[in-house]
């Protein structure tokens, strides 16, 4: 058995497709088909469910896989201390920052970071709903700033502080709705909402509303601006349409018989080593820092 072939199943416990997989190893479908039987022989068992429709894990391969990502941890480790012996550290430093959790001082805290340190390539990325979780299990961040909720740690081994906290509630262009009207009265006009994730625990179940008249999208810019168009409402952030609901553009909506506003907790979360390269090190102690009023 090979690191590679690890490496292999690691990728297929995370995506959804072989070519998801093969996309992700830089290798073709057959190529990571060959690899997944070439391990299961050496292993003497099925690792991978060929019956399901989605790519997924025998009750064996998934106990494997667990076990397999410890191994996988320390070789993250030993890459993070050679490159810290050979650089002094880290040649790139990715974070995933959810524009749902933007903040000035947020911001301000990675800045000062990356001028520090000069050497270090930053790669901030975003995306839909609970992508930093995403990346970072996965590997492709090293930090995530996001919506926290406990079950979160069932996902993966992370490590996790409260930073901040952001504010949920409903929102419309002015006069497209009532300024405040009955739960029943809101389910008859279009919902504006975010497109569900790859996660089991995430579904629409999660809706505030289950509008028939729906539109998803992916990311807080498009709600935002089909929100300016009229379009429906949609349970955002409400620090994301301060400026338009100040201004009067947007107004937020009130339900008279249900709970109509929600606080987020805001975490700084990455996966749990034994060893974090000196920026990691640095930007996490600046999170730390904002996070101690949380306690």
């Amino acid at each position: 058995m090979k690191l590679a072939d690890l490496e292999i199943l690691d990728a297929v416990a995370n995506s959804k497709s072989l070519q998801e997989v093969a996309l992700r190893m830089h290798k073709t479908q057959p190529a990571i088909s060959q690899s997944i039987k070439r391990l299961e022989q050496n292993l003497g068992f099925s690792i991978v469910d060929r019956e399901a429709y989605r790519l997924k894990l025998t009750e064996q391969g998934r106990h494997f896989y667990l076990e397999a990502t410890k191994l996988l941890a320390i070789r993250d480790d030993l890459k993070i201390l050679a490159n810290e012996f050979a650089e002094g550290n880290e040649a790139k430093f990715s974070i995933c920052y959810e524009p749902i959790s933007y903040q000035n001082i947020y911001n301000e805290a990675i800045g000062d970071i990356f001028k520090t340190y000069k050497s270090t390539e930053f790669s901030i990325t975003s995306g839909p709903r609970f992508e930093a979780l995403q990346q970072v299990n996965s590997g492709r961040a090293e930090l995530g700033i996001g919506p926290w909720f406990d079950l979160f740690h069932a996902t993966g081994e992370l490590e996790t502080m409260k930073v901040g906290e952001i504010e949920l509630g409903i929102v419309a262009k002015k006069g497209l709705l009532p300024s405040s009207l009955q739960y029943e009265a809101l389910e008859s006009y279009p919902c504006i909402a975010m497109f569900e994730s790859a996660f089991a625990f995430d579904s629409e179940r999660l809706a505030y509303t289950l509008n028939t008249n729906r539109m998803k999208v992916d990311d807080l810019t498009s709600m935002k601006s089909f929100l300016l168009s009229g379009l429906g409402f949609a349970l955002t952030s409400l620090a994301h349409c301060k400026n338009d609901i100040d201004n009067g553009e947007l107004e937020r909506i009130r339900i008279v018989d249900r709970q109509d506003s929600f606080t987020a907790n805001i975490h700084v979360f990455r996966k749990h080593t034994r060893h974090h390269g000196p920026v990691a090190r640095a930007i996490w102690s600046r999170f730390k820092q904002l996070g101690e009023k949380y306690g």
